[in-house]
């Protein structure tokens, strides 16, 4: 007998309505099946020894980190540094090779590729593009050079890098590793070139994914949020160095009446403070990055750090007028602001 509140459901498709709920049901517990047997392939690793792996920016922060874990397991690592002293302790954690350049000289790039195809005998395993340059300052005060020096290293160097070394990458059915950041998929206001650059990288990389798909080569993302690096604990007072150039190429120009120096100076000592307070050991982007070279199946990004799950997720899928308010209220203390003239 059908109970009285589905006494207007003709009986004939009583029936049904329970297959429905029945395939419904099946049809959630294979999706779990699914993100279980996904989640299980994942953990999976994979004997990286005698492998090799080119790592970028292994002066300090997270590249240093990167070459002591990809040694410990055996991996035959390059890695790309910008300093003699960043070279020499590189090679003392055990990086096979670690050529000394400047990813922005294009010449230098090529060069640097060719000697680690002929290091890697044609075949290898990762690439991982972890160097990376900030120069922080609003865009009234950013000079157009620092925009360009900043693409030159975020942006075209792994793209230049990532072809050349793309036969052998294709021979080993290898990984490519793309350091991002949060200001990858939320823009931060103060930081424009960075963000720029990273932005940048994303599509990149989303285009990079899918072509390389035909010869099984992973394309993974990492977007760390703040983390306890030298780069990040200079990032306020390297406003300082944007504000001065300015000064320096347009020293009359109206930009100083609102971010003059003394607002800068009490900038800085604000948000230095905040930043120490929310900056988070690295090991887990260095652990997200060894994730994406040695799993069995390495996730397309990696979200690194607690504010990367949780704030800058929900800013990066939420209402951009959210957002807005949120990254406005950001800027303290706030610019000086001239009331409108008279409307003409």
């Amino acid at each position: 007998m059908i109970p009285d509140k589905l006494g207007t459901i003709p009986e004939s498709l009583y029936p049904w309505m329970v297959a429905t709920g029945a395939l419904v049901w099946l049809l959630l517990v294979l999706v779990l099946v699914a993100r279980l047997w996904s989640a299980l392939r994942g953990r999976r690793e994979q004997d990286i020894g005698g492998r090799w792996v080119v790592v970028t920016g292994c002066d300090s922060g997270f590249g240093r980190g990167i070459v002591e874990a990809l040694v410990a397991r055996n991996a035959r690592v390059v890695a790309f540094c910008l300093t003699p002293d960043g070279a020499a302790a590189a090679l003392q954690a055990g990086a096979a090779q670690a050529p000394c350049l400047d990813l922005a000289d294009d010449h230098a790039l090529a060069r640097a590729a060719r000697e680690v195809e002929t290091a890697c005998g044609g075949e290898l395993w990762g690439l991982v593009h972890n160097a990376g340059v900030v120069l922080p300052g609003f865009a009234d005060y950013q000079p157009i050079s620092f925009y360009r020096k900043v693409m030159a290293v975020n942006f075209f160097a792994p793209v230049l890098l990532t072809q050349k070394l793309l036969p052998c990458l294709r021979r080993r059915c290898g990984r490519v590793v793309l350091v991002s950041s949060v200001d990858g998929i939320v823009s931060l206001p103060g930081n424009a070139p960075y963000d720029a650059s990273k932005f940048a990288l994303e599509a990149y990389a989303d285009a990079l994914r899918a072509e390389l798909s035909f010869w099984q080569i992973s394309v993974s993302v990492i977007n760390p949020s703040t983390m306890r690096t030298p780069m990040s604990s200079g990032f306020f007072e390297a406003h300082r160095t944007t504000w001065q150039e300015m000064a320096r190429l347009d020293p009359d120009g109206d930009w100083q009446s609102a971010w003059s120096e003394e607002w800068l100076d009490s900038y800085i000592e604000l948000n230095a403070r905040q930043l120490d307070r929310i900056a988070q050991d690295p090991k887990a982007v260095i652990s997200d990055i060894v994730h994406a070279l040695t799993a069995g199946r390495p996730r397309l990004r990696y979200l690194s750090g607690i504010l990367a799950k949780t704030l800058f997720y929900a800013l990066w899928v939420g209402p951009e007028s959210w957002s807005l308010r949120f990254k406005r209220a950001m800027i303290q203390p706030p610019p000086r602001v001239d009331p409108p003239g008279p409307a003409s």
